[in-house]
């Protein structure tokens, strides 16, 4: 029996590991929506069952945090899955308030603390909901990115787009 050594695959192999972390799930979505708020990539990434839950979103084009200002209809709105049923149990918009972006959450009758939403450059952003909340339960949850733009010359009328297009990403 002959066996057969790739070394050039292995740093491959070492860099596709390291580009996701253990427990994420990212989905890509087309680029086929006008406007700066067209979604790439959506992230969820959980360690273990009662982690928090991280989340990153790209776009991709870059834009200004401000550009989701609290009293403007532009908003990024996290959805989230937490149980076996296809619908929405919480929502969780993300605005730019104060000087901050956040992301507040409201659902099955309950509203949270804003939790903070970093803006690294111009098309990411990125949050954490804590373990154990009512939108990130002990297992598993699923997750979805809305947008929607009316800023744009393009998005006079809104420009809306969901990643994934259609269900969920589903976070371990």
């Amino acid at each position: 029996m002959r066996t057969r050594s790739f070394p050039a695959l292995v740093p491959l192999l070492v860099l596709a590991l390291l580009a996701t972390p253990a427990g994420a799930t990212t989905v890509t979505d087309p680029d086929d929506v006008a406007g700066k708020l067209d979604l790439a990539t959506v992230t969820g990434t959980k360690t273990d069952a009662t982690a928090p839950l991280k989340i990153r979103i790209t776009t991709y084009e870059n834009w200004a945090a401000r550009l989701l200002r609290e009293s403007g209809r532009n908003r990024v709105i996290v959805l989230f899955n937490v149980d076996t049923d296809p619908e929405t149990e919480y929502r969780g918009a993300i605005v730019y308030a104060g000087g901050d972006l956040v992301m507040r959450i409201r659902g099955e009758g309950s509203s949270f603390e804003p939790l903070l939403v970093r803006h690294p450059n111009g098309h990411t952003l990125r949050t954490v909901v804590p373990g154990g909340s009512p939108p990130n339960p002990d297992g598993r949850v699923r997750i979805a990115v809305r947008s929607r733009l009316y800023d744009d010359a393009e998005c006079a009328d809104g420009c809306r787009d969901r990643a994934p297009n259609g269900g969920w990403v589903l976070v371990p």
